[in-house]
């Protein structure tokens, strides 16, 4: 009688189980320690992406830039004036705000005040404070501060935009804006070690190295070398694998001599424990193993951008970690996690006189533009890596042409558009599957416009998007980005095939989606929009959902480089309990 009211009671509880929704987070900026930006989750897949419907959309007013957190029944949402916001999954409505309340200069927000990412764990959000240069910890149920770092680094450019990724208590903070023009002196790049209880900062290690920002004439206006974006941890071992932005001046590369300019335009090995780096692999600078490099140093603001990924892959030779780096000329690399030792690269963009570095005069056309290539993160499902890549084309000059002269505030050089390169007189790209064994193009879908979104993948889909068209002629930045255009540019969100990479469906969001891609966890697909590539500010997030699985109440949320169990296997697993339990209460 006891084996049967056992047996009875794992029958019910098989039959609730249905009923109940997975918790499926999405914690990271880039869902795990990885930067995989691949969530298990399985409420949307092929078979229902085209029931997408908007559940909700919340405004914040300044442009959101980077994927939310979902935690449990709990939307993060960071802007780019880094205020956060804390919102019900289920009806879009505020449960808390935080207001950093950064310095505003003239009613608007000082240049490149941005977030590219929060971090969630045990029951903390983490975020950066751009211009304030401090990351702050809140309690995610309330919003109340429990700590702020002091000013991370100094200098008048200094930003803190990175996402406060974290390893054995030990938080990694970036650095950013090593940009110059159009900002006066470059920010010297630095990553700094904080402590995740308290705050305090344990180690700082410089990423501009040489005699370029030391004993040249030209040192002190001399910079960049910034890491704004993280990238992934190896969390056997503490180490994180940091993409670096480009030398500054952006447009004047013979300042920077004598090179190579270490550690920019490189990705970089750090222990997480003492800050030391332990290899350093070069993509577009002096050494590198790229094919058809030449014009060094770099004038073109091709950096290492945007993350990268750390994949398991057996070459022949057994299991070996790899990082993916990519750079804003188009480039994919894979490397030895263990030495940074080149392994293999492809090229996604259409290169055009990439070896013309500024001149007084101008190049001849050159492609990509800055501000384009492999601009976003990238993501894997541990078969393949998927980029969204850009196509841009300008004319590079080392100093103010007249050509130039009101359209921008630089005072040394830029980068004047080709309007008649595409037939939109701005852009086009594509999205891509990189096998990580040989760095062979799965597929490649070509989309008419620029690209500009994170992929991400899941359950078969990989989500991306490219803008709409803006007209030509525009007025435009230093950079040959859109200021004033003809047409205002939306976003249009894509799910496509992750084996193919047919369009399976599509979406206009209404602004440009936002750069670092969306989130997806607990029934719903989240998508920031807003951004600095074209003139439409957006500011929103519009959540989707298929509608059939409410959110989670509870959540139980462990960080891991390993996806967590699906539901469907846990349904399989209480289903072999019952069988056992049923011949046991037959035998009796």
């Amino acid at each position: 009688m006891r084996m049967r009211l056992i047996v009875c009671m794992v029958l019910l509880a098989a039959i609730a189980i249905p009923g109940m929704v997975a918790a499926v987070d999405w914690p990271l900026v880039a869902y795990d320690p990885s930067y995989s930006r691949n969530s298990p989750q399985t409420d949307i897949g092929k078979s229902n992406v085209a029931n997408l419907k908007i559940a909700w959309i919340f405004n914040t007013n300044y442009p959101v830039e980077d994927p939310p957190l979902i935690i449990g029944n709990t939307a993060y949402i960071q802007n780019n004036a880094v205020q956060v916001f804390a919102i019900d999954l289920a009806t879009g409505l505020n449960k808390w705000k935080y207001d950093p309340n950064v310095t505003y200069t003239g009613g608007l927000l000082p240049r490149a005040t941005s977030s590219h990412g929060m971090t969630y764990n045990n029951g903390v959000i983490y975020a950066p404070t751009g211009s304030n240069g401090t990351i702050v910890a809140l309690n995610a149920q309330t919003g109340a501060k429990i700590w702020e770092t002091e000013r991370i680094d100094v200098g008048p450019a200094y930003r803190e935009s990175a996402p406060p990724i974290f390893w054995n208590n030990i938080i990694v903070a970036g650095s950013a804006l090593g940009d110059e023009p159009p900002f006066g002196v470059a920010q010297k790049g630095t990553v700094t070690g904080v402590d995740m209880a308290t705050g305090q900062k344990l180690w700082q290690t410089q990423l501009c190295v040489g005699d370029w920002v030391t004993t040249s004439p030209n040192a002190s206006q001399n910079g960049g070398c910034t890491s704004w974006t993280g990238g992934a941890i190896d969390t056997s071992i503490g180490v994180v694998y940091l993409p670096i932005g480009n030398p500054s001046p952006d447009f004047i590369p013979a300042t920077r001599t004598p090179g190579p300019n270490k550690y920019s335009n490189h990705v970089v090995a750090v222990n997480i424990t003492d800050g030391k780096i332990l290899w350093a692999t070069p993509f577009i600078e002096q050494g590198t193993s790229l094919p058809n490099v030449t014009a060094l140093p770099d004038g073109h603001d091709w950096d290492c951008s945007w993350g990268t990924n750390l994949v398991t892959v057996n070459l022949g030779q057994g299991p070996k970690k790899v990082v993916i780096g990519h750079d804003k000329r188009g480039d994919v690399m894979a490397m030895d996690a263990a030495t940074g030792a080149p392994l293999w690269n492809v090229i996604l963009t259409q290169l055009r006189n990439p070896n013309q570095n500024p001149a007084p005069n101008g190049t001849d056309v050159v492609m990509p533009g800055p501000g384009a290539g492999i601009e976003a993160f990238t993501a894997t499902d541990g078969k393949n890596v998927y980029v969204a890549a850009t196509n841009t084309a300008c004319r590079y000059y080392d100093r103010q042409p007249t050509v130039l002269n009101g359209t921008g505030l630089l005072s040394e050089g830029g980068c004047v558009p080709v309007f008649d390169a595409f037939p939109n007189g701005y852009a086009n790209g594509s999205i891509s599957a990189v096998d990580l064994k040989t760095g062979n193009i799965v597929w490649q879908t070509k989309t008419d416009h620029g690209t500009f979104v994170s992929p991400l993948v899941t359950n078969g889909l990989v989500f991306s998007g490219q803008l709409t068209d803006q007209g030509k002629p525009f007025t435009y930045s230093d950079f040959g980005g859109p200021v004033f255009t003809p047409l205002l540019s939306s976003g249009m969100l894509m799910a496509l095939d992750a084996d193919t990479g047919q369009v399976l469906w599509q979406y206009n969001v209404g602004a440009q989606i936002g750069i670092g891609g969306p989130s997806i966890g607990n029934g719903y697909l989240l998508v920031p929009t807003g951004g600095i590539q074209e003139n439409n500010n957006g500011g929103y997030v519009v959540a989707f959902t298929v509608g059939s699985t409410p959110p989670p109440t509870t959540s139980t949320v462990t960080i891991t480089t390993t996806p967590t169990t699906p539901l469907p296997v846990v349904l399989v697993f209480v289903g072999l309990i019952v069988a056992v339990f049923i011949l046991l209460a037959r035998r009796h």
